[in-house]
């Protein structure tokens, strides 16, 4: 059975969300991601409106320090988030929480129960919560994100770049919108400048011109 993931952080720049299927380096922070058990491309993927706050938190030591994305799930606003659904198995999608805790293999998704409950919880992790978004052409969608989030932080170079190129690139953004999204959001705000985004979109940088190779 097939589900959408709608991510909203890193996992909007193809490249870097390919690693959690495929495993390998990550673009841009360099480090390896495991893979899922089925490494197969997902079957399509859109821009997608998440209606949950977004803001960052917490303190990332695989981004080189700052904080990262997630949304609020007690805290819903209609077309908050700017987001991009991958359409992929369930089992790809337990691999992938699994390993944006810390883990390899994911446990069987009860969708029926999350349907039903708004959410599964898979027990350790900042993004711990498994959170349903309704449904899209009939398939069910969720996203990945954390139920107390961590203190509010602002995010680092490495981190708002690869969003920020996700952005870009699922929502035909310039890089001048993107920063003005991304520093106005909590955590950010007061703390990133519009200017500091917008120097990280433009010109791309090395990583990203490999990437594209």
């Amino acid at each position: 059975m097939h589900i959408w993931y709608a991510a909203y952080g890193s996992n909007l720049l193809e490249d870097r969300f390919l690693t959690y299927l495929r495993g390998g380096p990550v673009p841009i922070s360099g480090r390896q991601q495991h893979g899922a058990r089925n490494a197969a491309d997902p079957l399509d993927s859109r821009p997608y409106r998440i209606d949950r706050l977004l803001s960052f938190n917490g303190e990332s030591k695989g981004w080189s320090g700052g904080g990262v994305a997630f949304v609020d799930p007690h805290t819903v606003i209609e077309g908050d988030t700017l987001g991009r659904a991958w359409l992929i198995t369930e089992e790809q999608l337990a691999d992938v929480w699994a390993q944006e805790n810390g883990g390899t293999t994911g446990p069987d998704l009860n969708v029926a129960g999350l349907e039903a409950d708004g959410h599964l919880d898979l027990g350790r992790g900042w993004y711990r919560r498994l959170e349903y978004l309704g449904r899209l052409e009939g398939v069910p969608v969720a996203t990945i994100t954390g139920d107390a989030l961590p203190d509010q932080n602002a995010a680092g170079p490495a981190y708002l770049e690869v969003v920020g190129r996700g952005l870009m690139a699922t929502w035909d953004l310039s890089a001048e919108e993107v920063a003005h999204y991304l520093a106005g959001r909590a955590g950010n705000a007061g703390a990133v400048t519009v200017e500091q985004v917008a120097a990280l979109l433009s010109p791309p940088s090395a990583a990203s011109r490999d990437a594209d190779r």
